[in-house]
Protein backbone atom coordinates (compact mmCIF):
# COMPACT_ATOMS: atom_id res chain seq x y z
CA UNK A 1 0.00 0.00 0.00
CA UNK A 2 2.95 2.31 0.69
CA UNK A 3 4.15 1.91 -2.90
CA UNK A 4 0.75 2.98 -4.20
CA UNK A 5 0.79 6.01 -1.89
CA UNK A 6 4.28 7.01 -3.10
CA UNK A 7 3.18 6.69 -6.74
CA UNK A 8 0.14 8.89 -6.05
CA UNK A 9 2.20 11.56 -4.28
CA UNK A 10 4.73 11.67 -7.11
CA UNK A 11 1.95 11.98 -9.70
CA UNK A 12 0.19 14.73 -7.71
CA UNK A 13 3.45 16.65 -7.32
CA UNK A 14 4.15 16.41 -11.04
CA UNK A 15 0.65 17.69 -11.89
CA UNK A 16 1.15 20.62 -9.51
CA UNK A 17 4.54 21.37 -11.07
CA UNK A 18 2.94 21.34 -14.51
CA UNK A 19 0.08 23.74 -13.74
CA UNK A 20 1.36 26.12 -11.04
CA UNK A 21 4.01 27.95 -13.14
CA UNK A 22 1.82 28.31 -16.25
CA UNK A 23 1.75 32.13 -15.92
CA UNK A 24 5.45 32.38 -15.00
CA UNK A 25 8.36 33.34 -17.16
CA UNK A 26 9.42 30.93 -19.86
CA UNK A 27 12.56 29.65 -18.04
CA UNK A 28 10.62 28.80 -14.84
CA UNK A 29 7.85 27.17 -16.83
CA UNK A 30 10.33 25.03 -18.81
CA UNK A 31 12.22 23.98 -15.67
CA UNK A 32 9.02 23.09 -13.80
CA UNK A 33 7.64 21.09 -16.72
CA UNK A 34 10.88 19.13 -17.14
CA UNK A 35 10.76 18.31 -13.40
CA UNK A 36 7.08 17.33 -13.76
CA UNK A 37 7.94 14.99 -16.64
CA UNK A 38 10.71 13.34 -14.61
CA UNK A 39 8.41 12.91 -11.59
CA UNK A 40 5.57 11.41 -13.65
CA UNK A 41 8.02 8.89 -15.12
CA UNK A 42 9.39 8.16 -11.65
CA UNK A 43 5.86 7.56 -10.33
CA UNK A 44 5.55 4.61 -12.69
CA UNK A 45 8.26 2.68 -10.80
CA UNK A 46 6.47 2.43 -7.44
CA UNK A 47 3.21 1.73 -9.28
CA UNK A 48 4.83 -1.21 -11.08
CA UNK A 49 6.39 -2.31 -7.80
CA UNK A 50 2.95 -2.31 -6.19
CA UNK A 51 1.43 -4.30 -9.04
CA UNK A 52 4.15 -6.93 -9.13
CA UNK A 53 4.67 -7.32 -5.40
CA UNK A 54 1.21 -7.11 -3.92
CA UNK A 55 -1.59 -6.88 -6.40
CA UNK A 56 -0.57 -9.76 -8.63
CA UNK A 57 1.19 -12.14 -6.27
CA UNK A 58 -0.25 -14.06 -3.37
CA UNK A 59 1.34 -16.09 -0.61
CA UNK A 60 -0.03 -19.31 0.78
CA UNK A 61 1.19 -20.24 4.25
CA UNK A 62 0.39 -23.73 5.43
CA UNK A 63 -0.08 -24.42 9.16
CA UNK A 64 3.26 -24.79 10.99
CA UNK A 65 4.40 -28.18 12.22
CA UNK A 66 5.92 -27.89 15.72
CA UNK A 67 8.66 -30.06 17.12
CA UNK A 68 7.70 -32.32 20.01
CA UNK A 69 9.18 -29.92 22.58
CA UNK A 70 7.32 -26.99 20.95
CA UNK A 71 10.40 -24.77 20.63
CA UNK A 72 10.76 -25.08 16.86
CA UNK A 73 8.31 -24.93 13.97
CA UNK A 74 8.54 -25.67 10.26
CA UNK A 75 6.13 -24.20 7.75
CA UNK A 76 5.52 -24.74 4.02
CA UNK A 77 4.75 -21.63 2.01
CA UNK A 78 4.04 -20.90 -1.65
CA UNK A 79 4.57 -17.68 -3.59
CA UNK A 80 2.01 -17.56 -6.41
CA UNK A 81 2.19 -14.88 -9.11
CA UNK A 82 -0.49 -16.20 -11.43
CA UNK A 83 -0.90 -18.55 -14.34
CA UNK A 84 2.22 -17.44 -16.20
CA UNK A 85 4.44 -18.38 -13.25
CA UNK A 86 5.47 -21.77 -11.87
CA UNK A 87 5.36 -22.99 -8.27
CA UNK A 88 7.79 -21.43 -5.76
CA UNK A 89 7.50 -23.56 -2.64
CA UNK A 90 9.69 -23.21 0.41
CA UNK A 91 10.03 -24.50 3.96
CA UNK A 92 10.82 -22.02 6.72
CA UNK A 93 12.28 -23.22 9.98
CA UNK A 94 12.13 -21.04 13.07
CA UNK A 95 12.02 -20.81 16.82
CA UNK A 96 9.04 -19.89 18.99
CA UNK A 97 9.10 -17.13 21.58
CA UNK A 98 7.88 -18.15 25.00
CA UNK A 99 6.49 -16.27 27.98
CA UNK A 100 6.73 -12.47 28.03
CA UNK A 101 8.33 -12.22 24.55
CA UNK A 102 5.48 -14.20 22.98
CA UNK A 103 2.98 -11.60 24.18
CA UNK A 104 5.20 -8.70 23.15
CA UNK A 105 6.51 -9.85 19.73
CA UNK A 106 4.21 -12.72 18.75
CA UNK A 107 4.99 -16.41 18.95
CA UNK A 108 7.48 -16.59 16.08
CA UNK A 109 11.11 -15.64 16.58
CA UNK A 110 13.58 -15.44 13.73
CA UNK A 111 13.34 -18.04 10.99
CA UNK A 112 15.15 -19.00 7.82
CA UNK A 113 14.35 -20.79 4.59
CA UNK A 114 15.93 -24.25 4.68
CA UNK A 115 14.32 -25.76 1.58
CA UNK A 116 13.07 -24.50 -1.80
CA UNK A 117 11.66 -26.36 -4.76
CA UNK A 118 9.67 -25.45 -7.85
CA UNK A 119 6.77 -27.82 -7.17
CA UNK A 120 3.25 -27.95 -5.78
CA UNK A 121 3.38 -27.20 -2.03
CA UNK A 122 0.53 -29.61 -1.34
CA UNK A 123 2.96 -32.45 -2.11
CA UNK A 124 5.58 -31.43 0.46
CA UNK A 125 5.43 -33.41 3.69
CA UNK A 126 7.04 -32.18 6.91
CA UNK A 127 7.65 -34.23 10.02
CA UNK A 128 9.92 -34.11 13.03
CA UNK A 129 11.81 -37.35 13.69
CA UNK A 130 13.03 -35.89 17.01
CA UNK A 131 13.39 -32.45 18.63
CA UNK A 132 16.44 -31.56 16.51
CA UNK A 133 15.74 -33.31 13.17
CA UNK A 134 13.28 -32.14 10.51
CA UNK A 135 12.36 -34.55 7.70
CA UNK A 136 11.18 -32.96 4.44
CA UNK A 137 9.66 -35.26 1.85
CA UNK A 138 9.28 -33.64 -1.57
CA UNK A 139 8.32 -34.77 -5.10
CA UNK A 140 11.50 -35.78 -6.88
CA UNK A 141 10.17 -34.95 -10.37
CA UNK A 142 10.50 -31.15 -10.11
CA UNK A 143 11.06 -29.33 -13.40
CA UNK A 144 13.57 -26.64 -12.45
CA UNK A 145 16.73 -28.01 -10.78
CA UNK A 146 18.10 -24.46 -10.39
CA UNK A 147 15.29 -23.66 -7.94
CA UNK A 148 15.99 -26.67 -5.70
CA UNK A 149 17.98 -26.17 -2.51
CA UNK A 150 18.15 -28.03 0.77
CA UNK A 151 20.11 -26.65 3.70
CA UNK A 152 21.29 -29.60 5.78
CA UNK A 153 21.64 -27.72 9.08
CA UNK A 154 20.43 -24.55 10.76
CA UNK A 155 21.56 -23.54 14.24
CA UNK A 156 22.11 -27.14 15.33
CA UNK A 157 18.89 -28.47 13.77
CA UNK A 158 19.42 -31.21 11.22
CA UNK A 159 17.34 -31.05 8.03
CA UNK A 160 16.87 -34.19 5.94
CA UNK A 161 15.44 -33.80 2.43
CA UNK A 162 14.12 -37.00 0.86
CA UNK A 163 12.62 -37.18 -2.61
CA UNK A 164 9.72 -39.47 -3.49
CA UNK A 165 7.61 -40.31 -6.55
CA UNK A 166 4.38 -38.35 -6.06
CA UNK A 167 0.84 -39.55 -6.60
CA UNK A 168 -0.90 -36.57 -8.20
CA UNK A 169 -4.33 -37.94 -7.29
CA UNK A 170 -3.60 -37.62 -3.57
CA UNK A 171 -2.28 -34.39 -2.12
CA UNK A 172 -0.74 -34.35 1.34
CA UNK A 173 -2.23 -30.97 2.27
CA UNK A 174 -4.83 -28.57 0.95
CA UNK A 175 -4.24 -24.95 -0.06
CA UNK A 176 -4.81 -22.39 2.70
CA UNK A 177 -6.38 -19.00 1.95
CA UNK A 178 -4.23 -16.62 -0.06
CA UNK A 179 -2.50 -13.69 1.63
CA UNK A 180 -1.82 -10.69 -0.59
CA UNK A 181 1.45 -8.77 -0.32
CA UNK A 182 1.07 -5.38 1.36
CA UNK A 183 -2.70 -5.03 1.17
Amino acid sequence: MALLLVAGLLAATSIALWYVPRNSRRLWKLTARIAAGILICASALPLLGFLFSSAMCGRYEFPPISSSDGKLAAEVSEEDCGAVDTFHSSVNLGQHWEGFFAHLFGKRAHSTTVFTVGHDPRLIDLSWTDDRTLLIRYPSDFRNPAEFSCQSQWEGIRVECVGYAPDYNEFIGKMPPVQRGLL
